[in-house]
């Protein structure tokens, strides 16, 4: 045998040596030498921003009672104007109430916010009373022409909205804020008179403030 046929032989015993000598090692040391050699993949971060935390940081509502609203600085309370429709008055009356709206807004000088905002159309009332007309009545036509009127009512519900007004009225304590409620009131009651509001009212509007994307 040649020196060239020595020189091969010892590199393919070198070979089979290595070779058993990998599959010698156990797993774990394989998984190391195989993370050793491609290089360890950074974790990914896993934290998200948690944003829910930063919410009542931000709004100022703090507390919702019957009669106000308690915030960071001071309280406020919500008030919904009751509108009418101009465009059906002559030039008399539309001139009576911007005359009595003019004078609101010269005398009341306190701090206010008028919002406009889109609400559900409500036919609760509508349909409480065509359901109790339907248990009064075994006419079939009656009965058809009420099924139509409530399912006319679920697609109001569904399909159309309400643009309601409401007048924010601010103090610092609960006693000022009543004493601006009524000259409030007192102000709008011959141009657009204001109406009180239930808990449940006050919130829906505040959801929808701070939710301009979303639907009750």
């Amino acid at each position: 045998m040649n020196q060239d046929e020595k020189a091969i032989q010892k590199d393919s015993n070198v070979r089979k040596k290595q070779h058993v000598k990998w599959l010698s090692h156990p797993l774990s040391t394989l998984k190391g030498l195989f993370q050793t050699k491609h290089g360890d993949k950074a974790k990914p971060d896993k934290k998200k921003e948690k944003i829910l935390r930063q919410t009542p940081e931000i709004l100022p509502f703090v507390q919702i009672h019957d009669d106000y609203i308690l915030m960071k600085n001071g309280v406020m309370d919500i008030l919904q104007i009751q509108t009418k429709n101009i465009h059906a008055l002559n030039e008399a009356d539309l001139n009576y109430l911007l005359m009595n709206r003019t004078r609101f807004l010269r005398s009341y000088f306190r701090s206010y916010k008028e919002v406009i905002l889109n609400f559900p159309a409500n036919t609760e009332a509508q349909r409480t009373y065509w359901l109790k007309k339907r248990k009064q009545t075994t006419n079939p036509i009656r009965l058809e022409y009420i099924d139509q009127k409530l399912y006319e009512f679920d697609f109001l519900e569904r399909e159309r909205s309400n643009r309601e007004f409401f007048i924010f009225v601010f103090a610092d304590n609960k006693q000022e804020l009543a004493d601006r409620k009524h000259d409030a009131i007192q102000g709008m009651q011959q141009a657009f008179p204001l109406k009180e509001l239930t808990q449940m009212k006050k919130e829906q509007i505040l959801f929808l403030l701070n939710n301009q994307n979303t639907k009750l």
